[in-house]
């Protein structure tokens, strides 16, 4: 089995111009997702909206997400080998904890639409909101520590 998946797939079947190319594309991408993120940012200090929100919040964790992947992709055009023989800690930063941030963003969405919803349903319903966040953060906790061990 292990054969025919080598004949199907060979190491080598991704040319090197076209890896180089896909690195200056998703270098580019999450460098302009950075610039778009931190110019969302200052438009809020700006217009002076709240700045604990979860507007802001997840602002910044979208930026927080955006520069580990520019400097994820921006080793590849040093020394590829290098970026993918880091110590332990950085490679958890740069490949492990994005995912993580993906999945408190999609967390802080949840939050924020079950508390629209609820408000919608009836004021006096603060039980199922504070049960439904503590089970959320329960759930990020455990992925922290999944991606951990």
């Amino acid at each position: 089995s292990k054969g025919q998946l080598s004949e199907l797939f060979p190491a080598n079947s991704v040319p090197p111009y076209v890896k180089l190319g896909l690195t200056i594309v998703y270098t580019v991408f999450y460098s302009l997702l950075f610039v778009f993120i931190y110019v969302q940012l200052w438009l809020v200090l700006h217009y002076r909206h709240k700045r604990f929100s979860y507007q802001t919040v997840f602002l910044f964790l979208c930026l927080f997400w955006a520069s580990l992947r520019t400097v994820l992709f921006s080793f590849y055009f040093k020394d590829f080998v290098t970026a993918n023989s880091l110590s332990p800690f950085i490679f958890w930063l740069l490949y492990c904890f994005p995912v993580c941030l993906q999945f408190f963003t999609l967390t802080l969405m949840n939050l924020y639409f079950t508390q629209v919803k609820l408000e919608s349903w009836t004021p006096k319903m603060p039980f199922y909101y504070y049960s439904l966040l503590l089970l959320l953060l329960l759930l990020d906790f455990i992925n922290l520590l999944n991606r951990n061990f």
